[in-house]
């Protein structure tokens, strides 16, 4: 079987075996090898582009090139660090009652076929999979939010799912107005939907169309990437579901979105041969830095202060590819990688705390330092990652966008990111110092954290620790083409 299809396959039988699976020990070992059997497929996968340049399957249906490849290395990592995590977290929480059993088989149903629609969009030639991809990673992490059935998850799955439909909505508009632009001038027969297709003819394509299309899928992706002033879904969504999925929420499934959306912003610059996408992507990653700044300031719940933080750092992405130089395409496509391992060590640290005290309130909570060691010592690791301090890869992704910027005679732009960049430090620093040191509160004195949970930590801010140091030739080159395409280079 080609080896495209078995990254889709195999997360997708794991969910589907958990539903015959009646023993409770095997359902979290199949989603721990599912995603170790796509992090090895996925190094494959690695290979085979650096080799080839385009690697193919089921006659064009299934596509990776060099961003799709890194892609997947992002998802699979991710994936399988919260499928790692999830086995104490779960256990803790079915000893307390917090989830029921059918819940619990739940979320092991569901996460490895999110995991499956994630894989199914990277690796889909045609634009209408795509979108169809997309919108099944948000119906199964719709259930996913409020796998816990409270009042407050129900409402963030509610808004999440309302505000998600109407924004891929808007990205099908998208989708058929690119179909429109590819008939305009063919009149012999209809054209292929494959991206690979339309990048062949984009010298055709009705450019009027074309901007009409990328607007509707910047508003459409954008909504469910998060972006500024469509992100009003993503702090409840976020905070509300159980940690593992907020990692894979905040880590990957963001930027499956943004992937989506950067298609056809490769499409529409081969199309129309100017910046048009670029200048859209920098505004909207400008606003959204800007808008998730305040919020980060005030914010009094953890978990919705990191979700905040998730859109900052969409935006800062955003702004990278919006300036379109390759320093600064370099560092945002790298910046997606090192946010996701990040992001994803934050979201867990904040489960094993709500865990530990009952409550993710930050008034309420201090002095974890001495009653939760091992998390809030890599939780302390990953919030100075994720500010931008050396020696960890963010500093250096954030650098080589402001450099990109000033380098092309951005300097406004290249301010205003700074400016964003500092605020926000300021604040997360604020609150991280109040959660960590001080006196330890009554909250804080409740059982131990699960190995797993601590390990799932570990992993990945090793994993963090040695690239940002170290990035290995293949890799560097992996990510040297996914820039370059991202470019318009060939």
């Amino acid at each position: 079987m080609p080896l495209l299809a078995l990254m889709i396959l195999v997360p997708a039988a794991a969910g589907l075996a958990c539903l015959l699976v009646r023993s409770r020990r095997l359902l979290p070992a199949l989603g721990v090898l599912a995603f170790s059997a796509t992090l090895g497929l996925g190094i494959a996968l690695v290979r085979q582009v650096l080799a080839l340049g385009v690697v193919t399957a089921w006659n064009g249906f299934l596509f990776a090139d060099a961003l799709s490849a890194w892609m997947v290395l992002v998802i699979s990592a991710v994936s399988l660090a919260s499928s790692i995590y999830a086995v104490g977290y779960f256990r803790r929480d079915l000893a307390d009652g917090t989830v029921t059993e059918r819940r619990f088989r739940e979320f092991y149903v569901l996460t490895p076929l999110f995991g499956a629609s994630m894989f199914l969009v990277v690796l889909a030639n045609n634009l209408g999979v795509i979108w169809f991809a997309v919108e099944a990673t948000a119906l199964s992490s719709v259930l996913l939010v409020a796998l816990y059935n409270r009042r407050t998850s129900l409402e963030a799955a509610w808004k999440y799912i309302i505000l998600g439909s109407l924004g891929l909505a808007l990205a099908l508009m998208g989708t058929v107005f690119v179909y429109a632009a590819a008939c305009k001038n063919n009149t012999q027969s209809l054209p292929s939907f494959n991206w690979t297709y339309l990048m062949g003819v984009a010298g055709q394509l009705d450019p009027r169309l074309l901007k009409l299309a990328f607007v509707f899928a910047l508003i459409g992706y954008g909504t469910k990437a998060g972006l500024a002033p469509m992100h009003t879904w993503l702090p409840d969504a976020h905070s509300e579901a159980p940690a593992p999925t907020s990692a894979m929420l905040s880590g990957v499934s963001l930027k499956i979105a943004l992937y989506a959306l950067l298609r056809f912003s490769i499409l529409t610059t081969a199309c129309l041969g100017t910046p048009y996408s670029q200048h859209l992507l920098l505004g909207f990653g400008l606003l959204s830095m800007c808008v998730a700044t305040p919020f980060i300031l005030v914010q009094t719940n953890m978990k919705r202060l990191f979700a905040y933080h998730s859109l900052e750092h969409i935006g800062i992405i955003c702004v990278g590819l919006g300036l379109s130089v390759p320093l600064a395409l370099f560092g945002a496509v790298l910046h997606i990688g090192y946010h996701a391992l990040v992001k994803s060590t934050i979201f867990f640290a904040a489960g094993n705390i709500h865990q530990r005290c009952h409550t993710l309130q930050l008034p309420k909570l201090a002095g974890l330092l001495k009653t939760m060691p091992a998390s809030s010592i890599l939780l302390a690791l990953a919030v100075i990652g994720i500010a931008g301090l050396p020696p960890f890869g963010i500093f250096l992704t954030e650098f080589g966008i402001v450099a990109g910027g000033m380098g092309a005679g951005r300097v406004l732009v290249s301010v205003l990111f700074m400016a964003a960049l500092v605020t926000v430090f300021s604040g997360l620093l604020s609150h991280v110092a109040h959660l960590l040191l001080g006196a330890p509160t009554q909250e804080a004195l409740g059982p131990r954290t699960p190995l797993s949970c601590v390990a799932a930590m570990a992993l990945l801010i090793a994993l963090l620790a040695v690239l940002s140091l170290w990035l290995p030739a293949p890799l560097l080159e992996l990510l040297r083409r996914a820039a370059a395409l991202i470019g318009g280079s060939p």
